[in-house]
């Protein structure tokens, strides 16, 4: 009897030391996983930058920017500034982060590692909420294939890139490039949606141009559609690209060496060029209401129905608009985005933004002498956002 109570009380102690050892050992690694939450979410560069492009889902939203940085001699000094170039990449990944209601991959192209830092440093301020709704892949290098490295000087510094993004991302399917004078007025994901709507061959998705190619000095050059595409947002199927017929990049390089002497806005020049004709069957149209700009409203009438109708959806503000005084109504806009801080309420950037247009009368010329264009401006705007 003694010998079956020791037995007994040996396994007790043996059950109670296993348990303990048990809970012991759980505690740690949820004390442990607690911990790397809380990294997580407070250490802005683990929040929202990515080791690796391997890291990316299929289905993310995947957006493209490119940021190039020149020294003095730059060919427009206002355009090319890069203070000017960040104000506007600042107010483009603000509104994304706002409105988006997913998870959003931007792919940056830049020269440097430190142009690339100051980019993606630019969310660490914000709050978390906001934070985790960007993310940035590896930085991705500037790429001019040896035979056209001239043309990294056409137009603008750097404004070429674009047209080599199949080699800049080996590794991506579906991208959409936009310009860093662009800002969201509907959500990004809307935009991306359009590649569902591509046939079983088209390569690319594009805005028209609405104005521009239809002016006389234009007449015969070759361009896609009715009124040519403007090159500020191209949805890009990068696989599709890379077997394009006849090669993408020797099809570029042909369409350089034959139309030289008229080209004059570069890779927008050479990209109506490639999707003209027959040719332009390759190339999906894309609302209007995604690439609006001074151009589509300030001649003689807003062009662009479907922002009439549902709003802006994409802001693009071409040239210099956003920095300068050539179109007081969309400055107005940008000028909202920047001043307005994530931490406040959403009604807040929408008040801003009313006080600014109400600031601009008919009598700037240009966007403001449409009566409606405040409400083209907002409408989108504001059904998206939700106010409390």
């Amino acid at each position: 009897m003694t010998r079956f109570i020791h037995v007994c009380q040996t396994r007790y102690v043996a059950v109670i030391v296993a348990a303990v050892t048990l809970a012991t050992a759980n505690y740690l690694l949820w004390n442990k996983a607690i911990k790397h939450t809380e990294v997580k979410l407070d250490t802005p560069a683990r929040n929202h930058i990515r080791d690796s492009e391997a890291d990316v889902n299929k289905g993310d939203v995947h957006f493209v920017i490119i940021a190039c940085k020149k020294g003095n001699k730059v060919k427009n000094p206002l355009r090319e500034n890069w203070d000017h170039l960040i104000r506007q990449i600042k107010v483009l990944l603000k509104s994304a982060a706002l409105l988006t209601s997913t998870v959003i991959q931007f792919s940056i192209v830049t020269h440097s590692q430190e142009n690339y830092k100051e980019i993606t440093a630019i969310a660490d301020s914000w709050p978390s909420e906001y934070r985790r709704r960007l993310v940035f892949g590896v930085r991705r290098e500037v790429y001019y294939p040896p035979a056209l490295s001239g043309m990294q000087d056409m137009f603008c510094w750097c404004c070429t890139e674009r047209l080599f993004l199949p080699d800049v991302l080996p590794d991506v399917d579906s991208v959409i490039f936009i310009d860093t004078d662009t800002i969201f007025m509907q959500p990004p994901e809307d935009l991306f949606q359009n590649f569902a709507f591509f046939d079983d061959i088209q390569v690319a998705g594009v805005t028209p141009s609405l104005y521009h190619y239809d002016e006389p000095r234009w007449e015969g050059f070759p361009k896609f559609g009715f009124s040519g595409l403007n090159a500020g947002v191209l949805l890009l199927n990068l696989t599709r690209l890379r077997s394009f017929p006849g090669g993408w990049v020797p099809t570029i390089k042909r369409t350089v060496a034959k139309y030289k002497d008229a080209i004059e806005l570069a890779d927008q020049d050479i990209l109506n060029i490639i999707f003209s004709g027959r040719q332009g069957m390759l190339a999906y149209e894309v609302g209007c209401e995604w690439n609006y700009n001074k151009g589509v409203c300030t001649v003689d009438r807003n062009r662009c129905p479907n922002a009439a109708a549902e709003g802006v959806a994409l802001l693009h503000g071409i040239g210099t608009t956003f920095v300068s005084n050539e179109e007081p109504k969309i400055r107005a806009v940008f000028e909202a985005w920047e001043k307005y801080d994530l931490r406040s309420s959403p009604g807040e950037l929408l008040s801003l933004m009313e006080e600014g247009l109400r600031k601009v009368n008919r009598s700037a010329g240009g966007c403001a002498t449409h009566s409606n264009i405040d409400d083209i401006l907002m409408k989108g705007l504001r059904r998206h956002l939700v106010v409390a």
